[in-house]
């Protein structure tokens, strides 16, 4: 592929991470600089040759953020794991302990939420997530010599802090390599791994409990699951580039076209400036709010869904039947997460009527659950199966955040708020899963019910508010000639580039 490169005189510039990154002196405030003035110079790139990139980035990107994801829930259902092998009598926690032990995690996930995300600007994206992956793994590692509540709670403490960053990074990620609409079903693809992830971790425990389930077994469980976190994130930092700029397989011309693909994006792929009035329009743009209201609905019925194996244990199952009958969970949040994303990858504005959809199943299965007499366990079993779309409305926001919001200090500011949120639900969850009223815990499963119909409801009164606004933007455009749209068309992109916010980008629109 040819590209025509424009007439301009390129500075080199160091950045606070000490590497070195080509700018330009025209407004161009993108991390990718030089590539990005070409790009925009070559106009529109042939399909043969995008479909061509995409090939390779689908081949290199995803496989580490899939990876991630999976060893992420591995370890985040490990608790739940640890519960019914032992954990309890080892540790002698009592009454609400475990509710705090898995809450405990989240106050680390929040305390570094803004923290993280404000240093992530500022260095290499990849590295920066790498480290912090060896570390996640370290805290795990050490986590099975903890002899106390004391020693678990403040690993998982740290083990929220060490993972704050990573679910942020990816949205990040997803901007810098894709298109808006192929954005959906890769992060359905990565996002779908949660499930994967819980399914091998299920095999794990279920392979490593054949000594009758001995109390040292969850030992066993953080300490190999910490083991391949550790070596995954060496290898991550190792072998994951940054940008299209850092990319030893990308040629110069693949470098410019990678660029040129996301162009239609006008969100650029990230800036390193920190912009102070972005800040402030995060804070009062009432989508990104509404992000993050369905951000904690999702994470309160998450946070309450890590009771499940004792939900499941109290249907009168022994450990590894618990075990076992997880997996059929986990495959239809794989299913779910995965068919999802291929639905709204091939029909147009559907992102937030599937989230609202997504609902119904988890609906249906809490009131089968709760209404069902005691001795119908498997109806009941049922019910349990049939939460497992509930991870559907998380992964259209997560998308969202990435298609959704142009400027690189507005997006992590409502990326901070997303998870922040999150935490609050992960946090508030388990808490309404009262020791005193397993095993039916009927009122912690009415509290995700409720959390479910949030979710459906706040997904369509989002998805209003992106429909009245791109209105809105079509009727500035109603007394416009062609050729000053295309005038208009043009600065657009470029503006992408330049930092500037959706908000203030003409020809930005909402993806529904």
């Amino acid at each position: 592929m040819t590209s025509n490169t424009p007439d301009v005189q390129p500075t080199t510039a160091t950045s606070s991470s000490g590497s070195d990154i080509e700018t330009v002196d025209n407004g161009i405030e993108d991390e990718t600089g030089l590539l990005a003035e070409r790009a925009l110079a070559s106009g529109p790139i042939d399909d043969q040759t995008s479909q061509m990139i995409r090939r390779k980035i689908d081949l290199r990107i995803l496989p580490f953020l899939c990876i991630t994801y999976a060893l992420q829930f591995m370890e985040n259902t490990s608790m739940s794991y640890c519960s019914v092998y032992g954990i309890f009598p080892d540790k002698k926690l009592r009454g609400q302990d475990y509710s705090w032990i898995l809450s405990i995690f989240y106050f680390g996930y929040l305390a570094a939420e803004y923290p993280g995300i404000a240093l992530m600007q500022k260095f290499r994206v990849a590295k920066f997530l790498g480290f912090n992956i060896i570390l996640w793994g370290a805290v795990l590692m050490t986590s099975a010599a903890c002899s106390s509540f004391t020693c678990l709670a403040t690993m998982r403490f740290l083990l929220g802090v060490a993972e704050a960053t990573i679910s942020p990074g990816f949205v990040a990620i997803m901007g810098i390599w894709w298109t808006r609409q192929e954005q959906a079903s890769r992060s359905s693809l990565w996002i779908s791994f949660l499930g994967v992830g819980s399914f091998i971790g299920t095999l794990i425990v279920y392979a490593l409990t054949q000594d009758n389930a001995q109390p040292v077994s969850w030992k066993r469980i953080f300490f190999e699951l910490g083991v391949m976190t550790f070596v995954w994130g060496v290898l991550f930092s190792l072998a994951m580039p940054d940008s299209p700029t850092t990319a030893t397989w990308l040629n110069e011309n693949e470098k410019v076209a990678a660029v040129q693909r996301i162009i239609e994006n006008k969100t650029g792929t990230r800036s390193r400036n920190f912009v102070k009035a972005q800040v402030f329009e995060a804070i009062t743009d009432p989508k990104i709010i509404i992000l993050g209201l369905i951000s904690f609905a999702n994470a309160f019925a998450s946070g309450g869904l890590a009771y499940g194996s004792f939900v499941i244990q109290g249907f009168g199952f022994d450990p590894l039947k618990t075990t076992l009958l997880s997996l059929p969970l986990f495959t239809i949040q794989v299913v779910a997460q995965l068919g999802s994303g291929y639905l709204v990858s091939r029909i147009r504005d559907f992102r937030l009527h599937m989230a609202s959809l997504a609902m119904v199943p988890p609906i249906v299965g809490t009131i089968l659950i709760n209404q069902l007499r005691p001795d119908n366990r498997w109806g009941r079993l049922a019910g349990v199966w049939l939460l497992g779309s509930y991870p559907v409305g998380f992964m259209v926001i997560l998308g969202l955040l990435s298609t959704n919001i142009a400027g690189t200090t507005k997006r992590s500011v409502a990326s901070g708020w997303v998870f922040s949120c999150y935490c609050a639900g992960q946090i508030f969850g388990p808490q309404f899963f009262k020791n005193a009223e397993g095993p039916a815990y009927r009122n912690g499963i009415m509290a995700m019910l409720c959390a479910f119909a949030l979710n459906a409801f706040l997904s369509q009164a989002l998805r209003l508010h992106y429909v009245l606004e791109n209105k809105k933007r079509d009727r500035a455009l109603e007394e416009m000639s062609e050729d000053e749209i295309a005038t208009i068309e043009k600065l657009s992109e470029r503006e992408g580039f330049e930092d500037v916010t959706d908000k203030y980008n003409a020809m930005f629109r909402y993806a529904l």
